[in-house]
């Protein structure tokens, strides 16, 4: 089969490119390994920059409780604590429902799916300007490839080599039950890692952790050991944990997490969300990233399949708009990372915030992008 525009990867921003780019009037492949509906590691905020986009591709999202948040917390121990509002703000939803109601949307607008199916190899016939994308059951032919297939992959082939190896960390999300204001995303720091939590549909609460891997060690592999020792040490977090009624029976998990800067096209390859690079939690967003690199791209690819842009605009193009909106984001992310993993330094963080409240609004602002 020959398509316009092949996705590799059906997360959050490979749904939303293919929405895009089908409503455009293009014919659209997904190749997913997994299917749906399906929970994945995730904080779940999402800014309100996005909310626009995703309400023009998903209109059924406004039928559930989509809780609004305007309010940010930052603990280090019961008695520190920073406390301001998020001037843009942000809502909660679930990745189960999300990617469900955005899938739905993809199928109804004529987006092909191919489930359970696992991308192998791309390569470009030069004669005929095709790319060939080999999978476990057949090969399919596209003019374009789009790499949506997260921050891990058998398909990082198409990467160069790096030589330096990055911090290991592991995450883990719980949806529990609990007493948590809708308006608030609040972020507990402990030794090694920080916890956020903030609430989405059907009066639940996403609670997800990130935490250097060496502290699981330190625990002989045990999760409930290292929350016990580390996130304990945080009362407003042994608080939540001893008071909550946690509706997941074993805690959803993924290892070897890095937070690296990629490159947003790789042999040809244009790559939306994390497979373009990874934001590091502390400073959310990560999922407004996806959304707004797939609004990004389908509008430029929509400028090139009507010739008003050659490929090689198409290219610094996106390159260019990629790193002015996510660039910075990524490398302020990465700096807060280290230093929300010692509670000392995220009291001095807040104590500073305290004294200068003017810069609590810069850097939110600095991790918020404007709506599109």
């Amino acid at each position: 089969m020959k398509y316009k525009v092949i996705i590799i990867g059906g997360g959050l921003s490979g749904l939303a490119l293919s929405i895009s780019l089908q409503r455009k009037g293009y014919a659209v492949a997904v190749i997913e390994k997994g299917e749906y509906p399906r929970h994945k590691v995730c904080g779940e905020y999402i800014s309100m920059e996005s909310y626009r986009y995703l309400q023009e591709i998903c209109p059924t999202l406004e039928t559930h409780h989509i809780p609004k948040i305007d309010t940010f917390r930052l603990t280090a121990s019961s008695s520190t604590v920073l406390e301001t509002p998020l001037t843009l703000g942000g809502f909660g939803v679930s990745r189960h429902l999300l990617e469900y109601e955005l899938m739905q949307a993809a199928v109804k607008s004529g987006v092909v799916f191919y489930l359970k199916n696992k991308a192998l190899s791309v390569d470009f016939q030069a004669e005929t300007s095709t790319y060939f994308v080999k999978t476990n059951t057949e090969t399919l032919e596209a003019s374009i490839i789009c790499g949506a297939f997260g921050r891990k992959s058998n398909m990082d082939y198409l990467y160069p080599k790096k030589y330096t190896i990055p911090t290991n960390y592991l995450g883990v999300k719980y949806h529990i039950q609990t007493q948590h204001a809708d308006n608030l995303i609040a972020i507990h720091s402990f030794e090694g890692g920080y916890c956020g939590i903030s609430n989405i549909e059907d009066g639940k609460t996403c609670l997800c952790y990130i935490v250097n891997a060496e502290k699981l060690k330190a625990c002989n592999n045990d999760i409930k050991a290292m929350e016990t020792r580390f996130l304990y040490q945080n009362a407003a977090l042994k608080q939540i944990f001893e008071n909550s009624t946690f509706l997941f029976q074993q805690p959803l998990t993924i290892s070897n997490v890095h937070f690296e800067i990629k490159e947003p096209i790789n042999q040809g390859v244009f790559c939306v969300g994390d497979a373009a690079g990874c934001i590091a939690p502390i400073t959310g967003n990560g999922m407004s990233m996806a959304l707004r690199s797939a609004f990004y791209l389908a509008n430029l690819l929509d400028d090139f399949f009507q010739q008003k842009i050659d490929r090689n605009t198409l290219v610094s193009a996106y390159s260019a708009a990629w790193k002015e909106h996510f660039s910075l984001r990524i490398r302020l992310s990465r700096f807060f990372q280290k230093l929300s993993e010692s509670p000392s330094l995220t009291k001095m963080t807040i104590h500073l915030l305290h004294f200068f409240p003017v810069l609590q609004k810069k850097l939110i602002r600095l991790t918020h992008g404007l709506p599109f």
